[in-house]
C-alpha cells in the first residue's frame, strides 16, 4: 500500500522565497515599481515572513521607487496562498502572533 501521508513537507525558505517573488511580480505589474526581498525570512512557527522594498530605492536609493507602508508577505509552510500583513497592526505583533500559531 503507498504512503499515504496526508500532511505535505514544509516549504523551504528558498521555496517560500520563490513564491513570494512571485507575489511581489504581481504587485509590480500593477503599479510598475520592481521589488527586492531583503535580506532572509523571518520564520514564524508555521509561516516564512519576507520583508521587501523597491528596487531602485535599494539599489540606487531613488525615492521615486522607495515603497512606503508596505507590509511584510506572509508565506505558509504548508503551502496555503501568501499575503500581506495587516496595515492596521503591529508588525511585532503580528509576527508574534504567527509565531505562536499552530496554524
Amino acid at each position: 500500500m503507498p504512503d499515504t501521508d496526508p500532511s505535505p513537507t514544509p516549504l523551504t525558505a528558498p521555496e517560500a522565497e520563490q513564491i513570494a517573488i512571485g507575489f511581489l511580480a504581481r504587485s509590480t505589474e500593477y503599479d510598475g515599481i520592481p521589488r527586492v526581498i531583503l535580506g532572509p525570512p523571518v520564520e514564524a512557527g508555521p509561516n516564512w515572513v519576507f520583508y521587501y522594498q523597491g528596487r531602485g530605492y535599494v539599489e540606487h536609493g531613488d525615492l521615486d521607487e522607495m515603497l512606503v507602508g508596505n507590509m511584510p508577505i506572509v508565506v505558509p509552510k504548508d503551502g496555503q496562498l501568501p499575503y500581506a500583513l495587516d496595515p492596521l497592526d503591529d508588525v511585532d505583533g503580528q509576527i508574534a502572533r504567527l509565531t505562536r500559531s499552530e496554524h
